[in-house]
């Protein structure tokens, strides 16, 4: 007898597989580095780390619970300023492709 996940069976279809493009590590409790991007964002002076809290508002692709977030919010361990000069900024929505996961060293 082989098991399978509910709508396998009756709907043909298959657990989704990530993406090659799909950006590792990025959620709610991830560490991150905010880099610039060349294709927009806000610009951060001295690529600020912090904690992504939370998705970054109304900005989540199709339905709740669906897809990727464009944003997250992100948590600053030191307040940080634009590189215009706003600021000091607690926290901020940021774009998903100006966040870098940071790797603990486990020694593995």
């Amino acid at each position: 007898m082989t098991t399978r996940r509910y709508g396998e069976a009756v709907f043909g279809r298959r657990s989704p597989k990530p993406r090659p493009d799909d950006a590792p590590g990025l959620g709610i409790g991830a560490l991150v580095q905010v880099i610039d991007s060349a294709e927009g964002g806000e610009r951060w002076a001295d690529e600020p780390i912090g904690v992504i809290v939370a998705p970054g508002g109304n900005q989540i692709v199709g339905y709740p619970g669906v897809g990727e977030p464009l944003s997250w919010t992100v948590a600053f361990e030191e307040p940080v300023y634009t590189k215009d000069g706003r600021g000091p900024f607690e926290r901020a929505t940021v774009l998903s492709r100006q966040l870098v996961p940071i790797t603990t060293g486990s020694g593995e």
